[in-house]
């Protein structure tokens, strides 16, 4: 029996946010419709190095596949040693026979699955005329975000804003000259929401930064760096008058801003079409997004059918 492997390199030549964006979108349907089991998530804090790692997992039964997230959040590691801040490993295996079929970088899956979120809440959840967009954190999630919005709205305009001023900068020259539209950098969260159309958040922080006043009537946000208890980038009066989505009710109510009365529905609803989307112009949506293992698992099975079809990666001699 052979086990797939599949380093960053390797996933990085066969993954497309398109084809992430439609598998996740899928993987949420099925959740919907009960086609998914998926066990909570478990944390594990490492307060003596400011670490965290996550657990996720999931069986899309619709698919016969079963995969397991081990995964790092170490938020210092780029500065103080010059690693990534988000490291770890998918486990994927076939739930027909019970075999181990793939070993992945979690890295790449996690920067291409939690991108896809904000394309697929877009796809619902924005207004179709959106050309402006505001994109918090300019790290490899950041980018991401973007490749995912790129893919369902027609943007015209990108701010991005980062507590490290050269961060953005760097950020805006690369992603400019990458997508061929205008992002640039700028100085201040206000400034970055002036007439915004869509933001996505991907920072780590556990101070709320965007105030309520700042959002424009209209806007679609979709939140990832607030992905468990503790972290919070929104001011929560924002929760109180938009229509929020989230992936996971019971995941969702973790976070200490988050009550029962607040959530409209889970995004696998409105993909399914149980519930409606957005129903006005002036309406502000919000997916507030923890991160679910069905995204690991659906990003991972993609990966995996495109590597085999292209030869990639390297198998070895399992049992």
């Amino acid at each position: 029996m052979e086990l797939l492997v599949l380093s960053k390199k390797d996933l990085e030549k066969v993954l497309t946010m398109k084809d992430t964006i439609d598998a996740v979108q899928e993987a949420f349907r099925g959740l919907a419709l009960g086609e998914v089991e998926m066990p909570m998530p478990y944390i594990i804090d490492v307060r003596k190095h400011n670490g965290v790692w996550g657990v996720k997992s999931a069986l899309i039964n619709n698919l016969d596949v079963v995969g397991v997230k081990l995964s790092s959040g170490y938020f210092e590691n780029p500065v103080k040693h010059n690693l990534p801040s988000i490291t770890g490993v998918v486990i994927l295996a076939d739930a027909k026979l019970g075999i181990p079929l793939a070993v992945m970088d979690a890295l790449t899956i996690t920067a291409y699955r939690t991108g896809a979120i904000a394309g697929v809440a877009a796809r619902f959840l924005a207004r179709k005329d959106s050309e402006i967009a505001a994109v918090f954190g300019a790290g490899v999630q950041g980018r991401t975000q973007l490749l995912a919005l790129l893919e369902v709205l027609n943007l015209k305009e990108v701010r991005v804003y980062d507590i490290i001023p050269e961060a953005s900068v760097k950020y805006a020259k690369e992603m400019s000259s990458k997508l061929g539209i205008d992002v640039r950098a700028v100085k201040s969260v206000e400034e970055a929401l002036k007439g915004v159309d869509v933001v996505s958040t991907a920072t780590p922080s556990k101070t709320p930064y965007i105030k309520s006043e700042w959002i424009p009537a209209g806007t679609h946000i979709t939140t990832v760096g607030s992905d468990h208890k503790g972290k919070q980038e929104l001011d929560s009066q924002i929760y109180y008058k938009s229509k929020v989505v989230v992936d996971k009710r019971e995941v969702a109510l973790e976070k200490d801003y988050l009550k029962p009365e607040l959530i409209y529905a889970e995004l696998g609803e409105i993909i399914a079409g149980k519930k409606v989307g957005r129903t006005s112009m002036d309406e502000i949506t919000i997916m507030d997004s923890s991160g679910l293992g069905i995204q690991d698992v659906a990003a991972a099975l993609v990966a995996y059918r495109l590597a085999r079809e292209k030869n990639l990666g390297t198998y070895i001699e399992f049992a």
